[in-house]
Protein backbone atom coordinates (compact mmCIF):
# COMPACT_ATOMS: atom_id res chain seq x y z
CA UNK A 1 0.00 0.00 0.00
CA UNK A 2 1.44 3.58 -1.22
CA UNK A 3 1.86 5.58 2.26
CA UNK A 4 -0.76 8.67 2.35
CA UNK A 5 -0.16 11.68 1.19
CA UNK A 6 0.23 14.79 3.52
CA UNK A 7 -0.95 18.22 3.15
CA UNK A 8 1.44 21.05 4.14
CA UNK A 9 0.30 20.65 7.90
CA UNK A 10 1.53 17.10 7.95
CA UNK A 11 -2.49 16.04 7.91
CA UNK A 12 -3.54 13.08 5.91
CA UNK A 13 -4.61 13.95 2.94
CA UNK A 14 -8.22 12.47 2.30
CA UNK A 15 -8.41 9.86 -0.63
CA UNK A 16 -11.92 8.29 -1.50
CA UNK A 17 -10.63 4.86 -3.15
CA UNK A 18 -8.70 4.07 0.48
CA UNK A 19 -12.50 3.98 2.03
CA UNK A 20 -14.85 1.08 0.39
CA UNK A 21 -17.77 2.11 1.49
CA UNK A 22 -17.92 5.87 0.81
CA UNK A 23 -17.08 5.05 -2.16
CA UNK A 24 -19.39 2.30 -3.12
CA UNK A 25 -22.15 5.62 -2.19
CA UNK A 26 -19.96 7.68 -4.69
CA UNK A 27 -20.29 5.59 -7.31
CA UNK A 28 -24.35 5.19 -6.53
CA UNK A 29 -24.87 8.73 -6.30
CA UNK A 30 -22.58 9.26 -9.83
CA UNK A 31 -24.94 6.55 -11.19
CA UNK A 32 -27.93 8.33 -10.36
CA UNK A 33 -26.87 11.98 -11.93
CA UNK A 34 -25.41 9.76 -14.90
CA UNK A 35 -29.27 8.71 -15.34
CA UNK A 36 -30.21 11.85 -14.97
CA UNK A 37 -28.15 13.84 -17.84
CA UNK A 38 -28.40 10.94 -19.66
CA UNK A 39 -32.24 11.16 -19.73
CA UNK A 40 -31.97 14.84 -20.44
CA UNK A 41 -30.03 14.11 -23.73
CA UNK A 42 -32.57 11.90 -25.05
CA UNK A 43 -35.41 13.89 -24.55
CA UNK A 44 -32.70 17.08 -26.17
CA UNK A 45 -32.40 15.03 -28.79
CA UNK A 46 -36.30 14.14 -29.45
CA UNK A 47 -36.24 10.74 -28.46
CA UNK A 48 -38.63 8.88 -26.48
CA UNK A 49 -36.89 6.79 -23.82
CA UNK A 50 -39.58 3.96 -24.27
CA UNK A 51 -38.34 3.58 -28.17
CA UNK A 52 -35.25 1.19 -29.14
CA UNK A 53 -33.12 4.17 -30.31
CA UNK A 54 -34.03 6.34 -27.27
CA UNK A 55 -33.41 3.94 -24.76
CA UNK A 56 -30.69 2.11 -26.40
CA UNK A 57 -28.81 6.28 -26.22
CA UNK A 58 -30.42 6.52 -22.57
CA UNK A 59 -28.55 3.88 -21.34
CA UNK A 60 -25.41 4.20 -23.41
CA UNK A 61 -25.22 7.84 -22.12
CA UNK A 62 -25.19 6.65 -18.73
CA UNK A 63 -22.99 4.16 -18.53
CA UNK A 64 -20.25 6.13 -20.85
CA UNK A 65 -20.44 9.24 -18.07
CA UNK A 66 -20.16 6.35 -15.02
CA UNK A 67 -17.20 4.12 -16.30
CA UNK A 68 -15.19 6.07 -18.81
CA UNK A 69 -15.51 10.16 -17.80
CA UNK A 70 -17.06 10.90 -13.98
CA UNK A 71 -15.31 7.90 -12.69
CA UNK A 72 -11.73 7.92 -13.54
CA UNK A 73 -11.64 12.04 -13.44
CA UNK A 74 -13.54 13.22 -10.90
CA UNK A 75 -13.82 10.06 -8.33
CA UNK A 76 -10.29 8.61 -8.93
CA UNK A 77 -11.24 5.15 -8.43
CA UNK A 78 -10.45 2.39 -7.88
CA UNK A 79 -6.97 3.11 -6.91
CA UNK A 80 -6.47 6.72 -6.98
CA UNK A 81 -5.11 9.51 -9.71
CA UNK A 82 -3.57 7.18 -12.23
CA UNK A 83 -3.53 7.60 -16.35
CA UNK A 84 -6.34 6.24 -18.38
CA UNK A 85 -4.56 2.85 -19.78
CA UNK A 86 -3.56 2.20 -16.29
CA UNK A 87 -7.69 3.02 -15.27
CA UNK A 88 -8.69 0.68 -17.83
CA UNK A 89 -6.23 -2.02 -16.80
CA UNK A 90 -7.12 -1.80 -13.06
CA UNK A 91 -10.98 -1.92 -13.93
CA UNK A 92 -9.79 -5.26 -16.13
CA UNK A 93 -11.40 -3.58 -19.20
CA UNK A 94 -8.36 -4.39 -20.61
CA UNK A 95 -7.46 -7.75 -19.87
CA UNK A 96 -8.50 -10.35 -22.53
CA UNK A 97 -5.49 -12.41 -22.92
CA UNK A 98 -5.55 -15.27 -23.12
CA UNK A 99 -8.44 -14.58 -25.23
CA UNK A 100 -10.00 -17.48 -26.96
CA UNK A 101 -9.97 -19.33 -22.98
CA UNK A 102 -11.86 -16.34 -21.55
CA UNK A 103 -14.37 -16.30 -24.20
CA UNK A 104 -14.74 -20.08 -23.72
CA UNK A 105 -15.23 -19.35 -20.02
CA UNK A 106 -17.81 -16.75 -20.38
CA UNK A 107 -19.56 -19.01 -23.30
CA UNK A 108 -19.20 -22.29 -20.99
CA UNK A 109 -20.40 -20.55 -17.50
CA UNK A 110 -23.74 -18.99 -19.88
CA UNK A 111 -24.76 -22.53 -20.99
CA UNK A 112 -25.27 -23.32 -17.56
CA UNK A 113 -27.10 -20.44 -16.58
CA UNK A 114 -29.36 -20.80 -19.34
CA UNK A 115 -29.81 -24.09 -18.95
CA UNK A 116 -30.76 -23.02 -15.09
CA UNK A 117 -33.05 -20.34 -16.33
CA UNK A 118 -34.58 -23.62 -18.89
CA UNK A 119 -35.07 -25.77 -15.95
CA UNK A 120 -37.29 -23.13 -13.97
CA UNK A 121 -39.86 -23.16 -17.10
CA UNK A 122 -39.44 -26.88 -16.75
CA UNK A 123 -40.13 -27.19 -12.83
CA UNK A 124 -42.88 -24.99 -13.60
CA UNK A 125 -44.68 -27.02 -15.96
CA UNK A 126 -43.93 -30.25 -14.01
CA UNK A 127 -45.55 -28.32 -11.04
CA UNK A 128 -48.95 -27.92 -12.74
CA UNK A 129 -49.39 -31.49 -13.77
CA UNK A 130 -48.20 -31.09 -17.34
CA UNK A 131 -46.36 -33.70 -19.29
CA UNK A 132 -43.09 -32.12 -20.51
CA UNK A 133 -42.87 -33.37 -23.45
CA UNK A 134 -40.08 -32.95 -26.39
CA UNK A 135 -42.42 -29.80 -28.28
CA UNK A 136 -42.46 -28.47 -25.01
CA UNK A 137 -38.55 -28.77 -25.05
CA UNK A 138 -38.11 -27.20 -28.46
CA UNK A 139 -40.58 -24.22 -27.49
CA UNK A 140 -38.22 -23.33 -24.35
CA UNK A 141 -35.30 -23.40 -26.21
CA UNK A 142 -36.42 -21.27 -29.58
CA UNK A 143 -34.43 -18.12 -29.15
CA UNK A 144 -35.77 -16.67 -32.35
CA UNK A 145 -38.50 -14.82 -30.26
CA UNK A 146 -35.23 -12.66 -28.78
CA UNK A 147 -33.51 -12.15 -32.43
CA UNK A 148 -33.96 -9.92 -34.82
CA UNK A 149 -36.60 -8.70 -36.64
CA UNK A 150 -38.90 -9.98 -33.77
CA UNK A 151 -37.00 -8.19 -31.17
CA UNK A 152 -34.11 -5.83 -30.63
CA UNK A 153 -32.99 -7.52 -27.43
CA UNK A 154 -29.42 -7.80 -28.76
CA UNK A 155 -28.88 -4.37 -29.40
CA UNK A 156 -30.91 -3.14 -26.16
CA UNK A 157 -29.27 -5.18 -24.01
CA UNK A 158 -25.83 -4.44 -25.01
CA UNK A 159 -25.38 -1.51 -22.48
CA UNK A 160 -25.95 -3.83 -19.80
CA UNK A 161 -22.42 -5.09 -19.75
CA UNK A 162 -20.86 -1.77 -18.38
CA UNK A 163 -22.90 -3.05 -15.11
CA UNK A 164 -19.84 -5.17 -14.49
CA UNK A 165 -17.14 -2.62 -15.20
CA UNK A 166 -18.98 -0.53 -12.42
CA UNK A 167 -19.63 -2.83 -10.08
CA UNK A 168 -16.72 -5.30 -10.01
CA UNK A 169 -13.74 -3.51 -12.45
CA UNK A 170 -14.48 -0.58 -9.73
CA UNK A 171 -16.49 -1.24 -6.95
CA UNK A 172 -14.94 -4.57 -6.38
CA UNK A 173 -11.27 -3.87 -6.84
CA UNK A 174 -11.75 -0.88 -4.10
CA UNK A 175 -12.61 -3.35 -1.52
CA UNK A 176 -9.70 -5.81 -2.49
CA UNK A 177 -7.78 -2.91 -1.81
CA UNK A 178 -9.09 -3.35 1.89
CA UNK A 179 -10.90 -6.19 2.81
CA UNK A 180 -10.25 -10.14 1.96
CA UNK A 181 -11.43 -11.28 -1.29
CA UNK A 182 -14.37 -13.46 -0.04
CA UNK A 183 -15.93 -10.02 1.97
CA UNK A 184 -14.41 -8.13 -0.78
CA UNK A 185 -16.67 -10.03 -3.27
CA UNK A 186 -19.95 -9.78 -0.70
CA UNK A 187 -19.88 -6.33 -0.11
CA UNK A 188 -19.71 -5.67 -3.63
CA UNK A 189 -22.50 -7.80 -4.94
CA UNK A 190 -24.62 -6.36 -1.60
CA UNK A 191 -24.51 -2.91 -3.53
CA UNK A 192 -25.05 -4.48 -7.15
CA UNK A 193 -28.55 -6.05 -5.38
CA UNK A 194 -29.22 -2.91 -3.70
CA UNK A 195 -28.83 -0.26 -6.90
CA UNK A 196 -31.74 -2.62 -8.45
CA UNK A 197 -34.12 -0.71 -5.83
CA UNK A 198 -33.38 1.98 -8.48
CA UNK A 199 -36.88 0.13 -10.18
CA UNK A 200 -38.75 0.89 -8.02
CA UNK A 201 -38.78 4.64 -9.81
CA UNK A 202 -39.77 2.61 -12.68
CA UNK A 203 -43.19 1.61 -11.12
CA UNK A 204 -42.42 -2.34 -10.57
CA UNK A 205 -43.85 -4.22 -8.68
CA UNK A 206 -42.50 -4.05 -5.31
CA UNK A 207 -42.06 -8.03 -4.85
CA UNK A 208 -40.60 -8.42 -8.49
CA UNK A 209 -38.08 -5.34 -7.10
CA UNK A 210 -36.78 -7.25 -3.74
CA UNK A 211 -36.54 -10.37 -6.05
CA UNK A 212 -34.41 -8.79 -8.05
CA UNK A 213 -32.36 -7.26 -5.30
CA UNK A 214 -31.58 -10.79 -3.48
CA UNK A 215 -31.06 -12.70 -7.08
CA UNK A 216 -28.97 -9.67 -8.24
CA UNK A 217 -26.40 -9.94 -5.29
CA UNK A 218 -26.43 -13.62 -5.16
CA UNK A 219 -25.62 -13.71 -8.98
CA UNK A 220 -22.88 -10.79 -8.34
CA UNK A 221 -21.19 -13.65 -6.40
CA UNK A 222 -20.59 -15.36 -9.26
CA UNK A 223 -19.69 -12.46 -11.04
CA UNK A 224 -17.10 -11.24 -8.00
CA UNK A 225 -15.51 -14.43 -7.74
CA UNK A 226 -14.93 -15.05 -11.75
CA UNK A 227 -13.62 -11.36 -11.41
CA UNK A 228 -11.06 -12.44 -8.96
CA UNK A 229 -9.72 -15.16 -10.02
CA UNK A 230 -9.12 -14.17 -13.55
CA UNK A 231 -9.00 -10.19 -13.42
CA UNK A 232 -10.88 -9.75 -16.39
CA UNK A 233 -14.31 -8.35 -17.25
CA UNK A 234 -14.41 -10.38 -20.25
CA UNK A 235 -16.32 -13.51 -19.62
CA UNK A 236 -18.32 -11.44 -17.03
CA UNK A 237 -19.90 -9.33 -19.78
CA UNK A 238 -20.37 -12.07 -22.18
CA UNK A 239 -22.33 -14.03 -19.34
CA UNK A 240 -24.45 -11.05 -18.32
CA UNK A 241 -25.04 -9.88 -21.79
CA UNK A 242 -26.08 -13.05 -22.92
CA UNK A 243 -28.13 -13.78 -19.84
CA UNK A 244 -30.17 -10.41 -20.48
CA UNK A 245 -30.57 -11.01 -24.01
CA UNK A 246 -32.36 -14.42 -23.96
CA UNK A 247 -33.95 -14.68 -20.46
CA UNK A 248 -36.99 -13.86 -22.43
CA UNK A 249 -37.14 -17.21 -24.40
CA UNK A 250 -36.36 -19.63 -21.40
CA UNK A 251 -37.98 -18.24 -19.32
CA UNK A 252 -41.14 -17.33 -21.30
CA UNK A 253 -43.70 -20.00 -20.34
CA UNK A 254 -43.07 -18.94 -16.48
CA UNK A 255 -43.44 -15.32 -17.05
CA UNK A 256 -47.11 -16.10 -18.88
CA UNK A 257 -48.24 -18.21 -16.39
CA UNK A 258 -47.29 -17.84 -13.24
CA UNK A 259 -48.02 -15.08 -10.34
CA UNK A 260 -45.32 -12.26 -10.21
CA UNK A 261 -44.53 -14.41 -6.53
CA UNK A 262 -43.73 -17.24 -7.91
CA UNK A 263 -42.00 -15.59 -10.94
CA UNK A 264 -39.99 -13.84 -8.14
CA UNK A 265 -39.57 -16.94 -6.16
CA UNK A 266 -38.15 -19.18 -9.12
CA UNK A 267 -35.82 -16.40 -10.29
CA UNK A 268 -34.15 -16.73 -6.97
CA UNK A 269 -33.79 -20.58 -6.85
CA UNK A 270 -33.51 -20.70 -10.30
CA UNK A 271 -33.27 -18.39 -13.48
CA UNK A 272 -30.45 -16.26 -11.99
CA UNK A 273 -30.06 -17.19 -8.31
CA UNK A 274 -29.01 -20.37 -6.35
CA UNK A 275 -28.60 -22.71 -8.85
CA UNK A 276 -26.62 -21.02 -11.83
CA UNK A 277 -24.46 -18.98 -8.93
CA UNK A 278 -23.47 -22.32 -7.46
CA UNK A 279 -23.23 -24.21 -10.82
CA UNK A 280 -20.58 -21.36 -12.26
CA UNK A 281 -19.20 -20.81 -9.13
CA UNK A 282 -18.00 -24.34 -9.34
CA UNK A 283 -17.32 -24.62 -12.90
CA UNK A 284 -15.34 -21.60 -13.13
CA UNK A 285 -13.11 -22.73 -9.92
CA UNK A 286 -12.29 -25.83 -12.16
CA UNK A 287 -11.76 -24.20 -15.69
CA UNK A 288 -9.70 -21.61 -13.96
CA UNK A 289 -7.32 -24.07 -12.39
CA UNK A 290 -6.79 -26.41 -15.53
CA UNK A 291 -6.94 -24.20 -18.35
CA UNK A 292 -5.85 -20.44 -17.35
CA UNK A 293 -2.05 -20.04 -16.70
CA UNK A 294 -1.28 -18.82 -13.00
CA UNK A 295 -0.57 -15.21 -13.87
CA UNK A 296 -4.38 -14.72 -14.43
CA UNK A 297 -4.66 -15.20 -10.52
CA UNK A 298 -4.51 -11.95 -8.52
Amino acid sequence: MEPLEQNAQGKKKFRLHEHPWLSLLAVVITIVVSIILASNLVFALGLSPFVTAGQVTHDFAFHFLTVFLFVPFVLRLPKGKRTYLQYLDDIGLTRVQPFIRLVLLGLSCYIILALSQAAASFVYRISEGSPLTWNFVRQVFDLSGDLPPRSPGLLVSFPSIFEEAVFRGIVLTVFLGKVSERKAIIFSSLGFGLMHLLNLAGGRELIWVLGQVVWSFILGLFYGYIFVRTRSLLPLMIVHYLGNVFIGSLTGYLQSRASIEMQTLYGVIFSLGIVPTALMILWTRFFVQKWLPSGQSP
